[in-house]
């Protein structure tokens, strides 16, 4: 009879290599980089557990569940047995043991590949779960290899971060592109089990839950948003209560009232059975190239608020009544001889204002805020230049073109501006969109390395022209204020100094904001030396 568990435990005693050569109990005195390295390193670390606890479930299932005869029992059968096991050495439910044993079992069998980045720290353990969940329906495909081998270059292939959104629109582009009848086949049978339902919940509440296609449920949840956002300033409920209370009247055909209590309340309710507001126009972003929207291609597409649709999901879409088609490069433009077709960049009046072509291509392209980890849609992002605009010479600054611009949530971009964060965009040798990110120590970050240029390879045919730059904007001088008149037959005094004027006061050669700007440029061009001259950065 063995043990369960050895002691005292042997973690602590781990060399420091395994901690990015940081010791824990001494943090202190270690540079800030150092401990944010060392946190990746437990990342990888945390990767390798979760790959030996995968390999020792699917271990213990081959011991308790495929080598034993099979039962008409639900309690003694092999795999409750195995998953009773687990569950109570680890004081967890039986169903989280059968998931553990499914997901070892699915990925040693269906995804080694995967299972193997998992091993060497490329993915984490969410990733790997993910990676499961969105392939079951190859279990029994031919194609899961395939799907298997072309994640695991993707993860090895490039550098960066996968966001939970941009890993899944990953997977699924994969799995759309190799057994696409099964992502129909899918999507029909969920649509079959749509429906409604309502649990009980504790102190007088309870949840109501409806299944629909996800069109609708963004509609929907933007119909509600934009009534609960009918109420005033000075309503006292939270944004989550009044949507419930704005949901709950649009359920039932009641009024929505607003709860501020004030005589000159301003809050514009509509009236029940309308759109709230009665203006209001919900708008939902589905992308996909021309001959998908034809029938003639079968190419995934992708809907905004919810990732890669398949081909009819499209044209579902497209035949609604309310559905307006608007093609990126508008119909009648000419081809250019290589294929390309040349869209303008910005307004001709202003070169800082993107024209709506390169509004909506760096939308399409990013999908999501550029910052690692973050899914905030574009569509509900700023653009943002990545390296700064000059407003006073526009010819040296940043330039309002696609490699220059990117989609940033408020928060984000507001980071960058009054902070000290850096980042940096452009083509990698393949032609790959790049981003990095730069901390105020120094750290290079890569950024997401996925965009929908991967899921819309026609997009890199668009070539955005600027036209040519306006004239700088001349600096505004600081009005010179009045000199004081003097009073007749007034006595100058002795050895008085004469009164400085506008032009005697010291000025800076250099506002601070174009000092900033200029450090910031420095700091680029120094880093894409590095890029190209060292080894990528262990992160």
């Amino acid at each position: 009879m063995s043990s369960v568990l050895a002691s005292p435990s042997p973690w602590p005693e781990l060399p420091l290599g395994f901690l990015g050569d940081v010791e824990p109990d001494y943090p202190d005195e270690t540079p800030l980089n150092d401990i944010l390295l060392a946190m990746a390193e437990l990342d990888r670390g945390q990767a390798f557990l979760a790959y030996a606890d995968y390999r020792f479930a699917a271990v213990t299932y081959d011991r308790l569940v495929a080598a034993r005869e099979e039962t008409d029992g639900y309690v003694v059968d092999g795999f409750a047995d195995c998953a009773a096991r687990i569950a109570k050495l680890r004081g967890m439910t039986r169903h989280a043991a059968e998931v553990l044993l499914n997901d070892g079992v699915a990925l040693r069998d269906r995804l080694p590949s995967v299972l193997e980045c998992l091993r060497d720290g490329i993915i984490g353990p969410w990733h790997a779960k993910a990676a499961v969940a969105r392939t079951d329906l190859l279990a029994d495909s031919a194609a899961a290899p395939l799907v298997d081998a072309e994640i695991a270059a993707v993860l090895r292939g490039r550098k960066g971060t996968w966001s939970r959104s941009r890993f899944r629109d990953m997977i699924d582009r994969i799995v759309f592109r190799h057994d696409p009848d099964a992502v129909r086949k899918r999507r029909r049978r969920a649509l079959d089990d749509r429906g409604m339902w309502t649990t009980p919940r504790e102190d007088g509440t309870a949840e109501i839950t409806g299944l629909m296609s996800a069109e609708n449920v963004r509609i929907a949840a933007a119909a509600v948003t934009a009534l609960a956002d009918s109420a005033c300033d000075h309503d006292g409920r939270t944004r989550p209560q009044r949507a419930s209370d704005a949901m709950f009247a649009l359920l039932s055909g009641t009024p929505f009232e607003c709860q501020c209590g004030r005589d000159d309340c301003k809050a514009q309710i509509p009236e029940p059975g309308t759109l709230p507001p009665t203006d209001a126009k919900i708008v939902l972003h589905v992308v996909c190239d021309e001959g998908t929207l034809n029938g003639t291609a079968a190419n995934a597409g992708f809907m905004d608020g919810h990732g890669v649709i398949s081909d009819e999901h499209v044209r579902d879409i497209a035949a609604r009544a309310d559905t307006v088609i608007k093609p990126l490069v508008p119909r009648g433009t000419a081809e250019n001889a290589d294929g390309t077709f040349t869209l303008p960049a910005h307004l001709p009046s202003d070169p800082y204002r993107p024209s709506a072509a390169l509004d909506t291509l760096v939308r399409v392209r990013d999908g999501y805020c550029v910052d690692p980890g973050c899914t905030k849609s574009a569509w509900e992002c700023d653009l943002d230049h990545v390296s700064e605009f000059d407003h006073d010479d526009p010819a040296r600054g940043g330039q309002t073109t696609s490699e220059d611009m990117n989609a940033k949530c408020r928060a984000d971009h507001l980071l960058k501006t009054f902070g000290d964060w850096l980042d940096d965009q452009g083509r990698d040798a393949d032609g790959r969109l790049f981003t990095e990110y730069i901390t105020p120590e120094g750290l290079v970050i890569p950024g997401e390395a996925e965009t929908n240029e991967d899921l819309f390879p026609g997009l890199r045919r668009i070539r955005l022209a600027a036209p040519p730059q306006a004239p700088p904007r001349t600096p505004r001088m600081p009005p010179t204020p009045p000199t004081p008149p003097t009073p007749p037959n007034s006595p100058t005094p002795p050895n008085s100094p004469t009164p400085p004027t506008a032009a005697d006061r010291p000025t800076r050669a250099n506002t601070r904001r174009a000092n900033k700007h200029a450090r910031r440029r420095s700091e680029r061009a120094r880093n894409r030396r590095r890029r190209n001259d060292d080894p990528p950065p262990p992160f």
